[in-house]
């Protein structure tokens, strides 16, 4: 007969190990953050005044994904070219579509206040160019269309919800030019200055 006990309390103790004990796990909340930013853009240089519109995203507390354009409404510049120059300093970038994941520099912030944040991004991009040395049949200039890569940064300084934010990217690409008949690849800068909105 004390086997029989013996034998009911180890099955139970088995038992009690048997069960999974409570997970108690905790995670500081992430509210989602969103940045609407709009303003002025200088593509190329600071003679090409444009607009540039796009939506910054927090995906984790360190990092962003910024989805944009700019645009240059101004015909291009009637400057010519020197052919005597390398034939990837022709193009003059004009328009961009752009995807640029960013890592933000880790620092305290707070909701309300002053605050401020920098963030180095590199991404992709569909860029369109101004190639002066050619010119269609009607005399008018050639844009060319090709996929980029794109790295640059941004800074920003927000006070509560409103802030202002400065950036600058580089885009690179490779075409065919029928001039030399060589496969070009070209770095172009572009700028901005836009306001802010954050939620």
């Amino acid at each position: 007969m004390t086997r029989k006990p013996a034998l009911a309390l180890a099955l139970a103790t088995a038992g009690a190990l048997a069960l999974p004990a409570d997970a108690q796990a905790r995670r500081m909340a992430m509210d989602p953050l969103n940045r609407v930013h709009a303003g002025l853009s200088f593509a190329n240089d600071l003679s090409n005044p444009g607009v540039t519109l796009g939506l910054d995203s927090r995906l984790t507390r360190l990092g962003f994904v910024d989805v944009g354009s700019f645009f240059t409404p101004s015909a291009p510049p009637d400057a010519g070219y020197d052919d005597q120059a390398e034939t990837s300093t022709w193009f003059e970038l004009r328009h961009g579509i752009y995807v640029t994941p960013g890592l933000r520099v880790p620092h305290r912030s707070k909701d309300e206040g002053f605050n401020w944040d920098l963030i180095g991004r590199a991404g992709i991009a569909a860029i369109w160019a101004f190639d002066p040395s050619q010119t269609t049949t009607e005399g008018d200039p050639v844009h060319i269309s090709e996929p980029a890569l794109t790295v640059g940064a941004d800074a920003l300084l927000r006070w509560d919800r409103i802030g202002v934010r400065v950036s600058g990217k580089g885009y690179g690409f490779r075409t065919y030019h029928p001039v030399p008949n060589v496969v070009v690849g070209a770095v172009r800068p572009q700028f901005a200055v836009e306001a802010v909105y954050q939620w």
